[in-house]
């Protein structure tokens, strides 16, 4: 069994060099703690790919804790019996929602299959994706319509929601470059529609919340996409967002 340490005075194995051999991983996995409690190691870690799950047990019985899990591994951690901070597995999910505005104050509002009212058009945010570019799609694949992103207006905070996580959803107003509807998402979404801005607000079969939002936001600056020149090495951010200034005070 083969591991790398890292700056942090632990122990990160490498999945792939686990023995096909049961006894023989037993072994490793003795001598591997042997080591870490001589030369006073923090955490232990391993990602186990699904191929190798069967392996998953003997980690627990070696004192190895579930940490985190994606579709495909399951990442396991080993704690000292000194206290030693575990870092915090993803606490939130993030979705988007967008208010997309014609040239004649309409908004796009979606129906879902199986609700009453209408909505914005939105969803997840998949990982590694900008928030900027998972609202277009979304949009795109709930309604057909094209649409820029401009800023984001908004964002509510939800506890519990799924699986015991926390969810961010940001408000984005977006630019509508296309008009006509054609969905695309038929198994998610029953509708999609321009109706006017006022029509909606006062519909009372649209959720309360969603229409006192937009009332209040429609037509905000919010916060723009902005791009910083220092925004770069090892600490690079994603997305950064800005209100837009007043005036800019030089560096």
């Amino acid at each position: 069994m083969r591991f790398e340490l890292d700056r942090y005075n632990g122990v990160v194995i490498d999945p792939t060099s686990l023995p096909a051999d049961i006894n023989n991983l037993i072994i490793d996995l003795e001598e591997l703690i042997t080591y870490l409690i001589r030369q006073r190691k923090s955490l232990a870690w391993i990602s186990v790919p699904i191929a190798s799950a069967a392996s998953i047990p003997l980690f627990i019985n070696a004192g190895f804790t579930f940490h985190s899990c994606l579709r495909d591994e399951l990442t396991l951690v080993r704690q000292p019996e000194y206290p030693t901070f575990v870092p915090f597995v993803p606490t939130h999910t993030i979705g988007a929602g967008a208010i997309v505005l014609s040239d004649t104050n309409e908004i796009l509002v979606v129906k879902e299959r199986g609700s009453k009212g209408f909505k914005l058009p939105g969803g997840h945010v998949e990982a590694t994706e900008r928030i900027q570019d998972s609202i277009q799609r979304e949009v795109l694949e709930e309604t057909g319509i094209d649409a820029k992103f401009e800023s984001i207006v908004g964002f509510t905070s939800k506890h519990p929601y799924q699986f015991g996580k926390s969810n961010l959803h940001f408000i984005c107003q977006m630019r509508a470059l296309t008009h006509a509807i054609n969905i695309l998402d038929v198994d998610e979404i029953e509708d999609a529609k321009w109706i006017s801005l006022n029509a909606y607000i006062s519909d009372p079969t649209n959720s309360l919340s969603n229409r006192e939002m937009i009332s209040r936001v429609a037509f905000s600056s919010g916060l723009m996409a902005t791009d910083v020149s220092g925004n770069n090495g090892p600490h690079r951010k994603h997305e950064i967002f800005m209100a837009v200034p007043a005036v800019v005070a030089h560096l």
